[in-house]
């Protein structure tokens, strides 16, 4: 069974090479225009964000007694008068549930952002970021 499922995989990979070769597109490239001109970013810069977070972050105990480490990847909206909204986290740390709140919490409590810019005007957008939890020793 393992062998006809290989079988199948290398036809279609090769059917799919052939078709490229052909000059067919078989995933056409739509380009979009962009949402903005300005990314959103908070105040200060990245420099500014990095102090945020080192003077705002509380390790949570349970993780700091396991040396659990790593990063929380999240997203949110930024809206035109920047405040941060919809929050949500992409990928967490295993064994680590409460490094996901706390990466939570710290967006929560961002100052204002500036906010993305389309046409000289504000406009909602996207943001992600990697918040790294790492135990100093």
């Amino acid at each position: 069974m393992k062998t006809i499922y290989l079988l199948f995989f290398f036809i279609s990979f090769a059917n799919s090479s052939f078709a490229q070769e052909d000059g067919e597109n078989p995933l056409p490239f739509i380009a979009q225009e962009s949402k903005f001109d300005t990314a959103p970013r908070f105040p200060g810069g990245t420099k500014m964000m990095m102090n945020y977070f080192e003077k705002n972050m509380r390790y949570p105990e349970p993780e700091k007694f396991k040396k659990i480490q790593g990063q929380v990847s999240l997203k949110f909206e930024v809206d035109k008068n920047g405040k941060i909204k919809n929050i949500k986290v992409l990928n967490g740390v295993a064994g680590g549930p409460n490094l996901a709140k706390e990466a939570v919490r710290l967006i929560q409590n961002m100052p204002l952002w500036i906010p993305a810019n389309k046409n000289a005007k504000p406009v909602k957008s996207e943001y992600f970021l990697s918040i790294p939890f790492q135990l100093v020793h």
